[in-house]
């Protein structure tokens, strides 16, 4: 790509120490990746500022920078100086890989909870219905044969082009991707052609971020405005924040839902710990799906999946059903643990008070004994949430475990003590470490008696401050229970 080329298609640029027209060889945005006429694009995150490190990506041979503001670090090096350089690394990145989300049907998904189970429902149909697909979330990022563990929901625009690049190469034709409120604010998805966009449910989360429930709403919101009207917005009738979304939305609006009117309802005819059996009443008239997910929040994240599909042409009920029941489990998210105790374990990554009522408002009525939930509240986040999600598990556990999840710089105990503010009851166990928490959890567990160990659900890890920890629920209760000899927890710390 010609540096020409990219002068073109910024808006509102200046160039500084322009010269001779010349090759971009990469684009990147972290300077511990700038090669030789790589053009560097410094992004403002909220720990780091990439304006700090143009000296190093100058170091490193790049042939041209991007910044929101001048600098007189070698001004041989081109720079162009833009108002919003995510704005700028977007649109360069999706022209540098030659708008990849042009050439395959991208669907975006987004909302408080069931992002990722609803991406993995919607990828597991259109396989079932003979397509390729690639999947980019919480859990990992899939490109065919490829499967890259997940630093965060949603990468950065530029990981984005790249990988929708290496899925077209790959021979897939569909992507499915899970659209953060972070990621929107932060253009990480803006040019992204969307041909379907996907809203699940609104609760509380990252209002340390968005500030209020308004502002997360706005955020969410962007990937609807954004949407063409050839594109299709499936939303959730049951959620008021529904009808904001279709206000705003160019494109086609199919809703799903459980209890308001709408184009896909479900009634459930079993619910239990093996999963669930839902008659689906569509466009295509009434069918029945079996999946051994669990709950009724798994109901709406199988209509959204039925309601999307539907949206790109698959309207053949078998398939549906198929492609539904072919998804056994997800990772992290009501995870059974295989033991050989008279009690059951499940891991999940519940973590807001919304996801907490759900999963323990399913479970509940199934099952015979206690239910036991251990859970804590991540360090540096929205405090507010604390109280309400001990709210949330005091309504339904018959014995609450409170642990440290991820700390991060707060002191684990003085967020537990902020934890304890919503609670009523004395019906729990204070223990910060999180493998002796889950140790005790499994300790007081008798039989028929349920385990749920909430929070941190495919997590491998504990941050702490300045440290990472090796940890994993699952495998750590496999540990404890003799079925896995390999210790989970062990490791070096990583420092950062």
């Amino acid at each position: 790509m010609k540096f020409s080329q990219i002068k073109k298609i910024i808006p509102k640029h200046q160039v500084v120490s322009n010269g001779r027209d010349f090759e971009i060889t990469s684009v990147c945005y972290d300077s511990r990746q700038a090669t030789p006429g790589a053009l560097f694009v410094t992004i403002k995150g909220e720990a780091t500022d990439g304006h700090s490190f143009i000296p190093e990506a100058i170091k490193r041979g790049v042939a041209a920078i991007i910044t929101q503001k001048k600098t007189d670090t070698d001004t041989n090096i081109p720079q162009i100086v833009v108002p919003d350089t995510r704005l700028a690394l977007a649109v360069i990145s999706h022209e540098f890989y030659n708008q990849p989300s042009s050439k395959l049907k991208v669907i975006g998904i987004t909302g408080t909870n069931g992002k990722t189970t609803t991406a993995c429902l919607i990828r597991s149909v259109l396989e079932a219905a003979g397509n390729k697909v690639g999947q980019l979330g919480t859990i990992s990022y899939s490109i065919g044969s490829r499967e890259i563990p997940a630093p965060i929901t949603t990468p950065e625009s530029c990981d984005i082009a790249y990988y929708l690049s290496e899925m077209f190469s790959a021979g897939l034709n569909y992507a499915v991707m899970e659209a953060s409120s972070h990621s929107l604010v932060q253009k990480r998805v803006y040019g992204i052609k969307f041909v379907a966009g996907v809203f699940t449910n609104l609760g509380r989360d990252h209002l340390d971020y968005h500030k209020n429930t308004d502002e997360y709403l706005k955020a969410k919101a962007i990937l609807f405005r954004e949407l063409p009207e050839e594109s299709t917005a499936l939303l959730n009738a049951d959620d008021p924040s529904s009808n904001y979304l279709e206000s705003i939305t160019k494109a086609r609006v199919l809703k799903y839902g459980l209890t308001q009117k709408s184009g896909f309802s479900a009634q459930i005819k079993s619910n239990s710990l093996s999963g669930l059996s839902l008659i689906i009443n569509s466009p295509v008239g009434e069918f029945t799906v079996e999946s051994p997910l669990i709950g009724q929040h798994n109901a709406y994240n199988i209509l959204s999946a039925v309601a999307t599909v539907y949206s790109l042409g698959i309207t053949n009920a078998d398939t549906i059903a198929k492609g539904i029941a072919r998804l056994k489990s997800v990772r992290g998210r009501l995870e059974s643990v295989r033991t050989d105790k008279p009690f059951s374990v499940m891991v999940d990554f519940a973590h807001t008070p919304d996801a907490l009522e759900q999963t323990l408002s399913s479970l509940k009525p199934l099952v015979k004994g206690k239910l036991i939930v251990l859970f804590g509240c991540g360090g540096d986040r929205d405090k507010g949430k604390r109280p309400l999600m001990a709210k949330a598990v005091e309504q339904y556990a018959d014995m609450m475990v409170l642990t440290s999840d991820n700390p991060r710089s707060e002191d684990p105990m003085a967020i537990i003590e902020d934890i304890k503010k919503g609670l009523t009851t004395q019906n729990y166990i204070v223990e910060a470490d999180r493998r002796r928490a889950i140790e005790k959890a499994l300790d007081s567990a008798k039989e028929g008696d349920l385990v749920l160990i909430a929070g941190k659900g495919h997590e491998t890890y504990q941050i702490f401050k300045n440290t990472i920890k090796p940890f994993d629920d699952k495998a750590v209760v496999e540990e404890i229970l003799g079925l896995n000899p390999k210790k989970a927890s062990s490791g070096l710390m990583v420092f950062l």
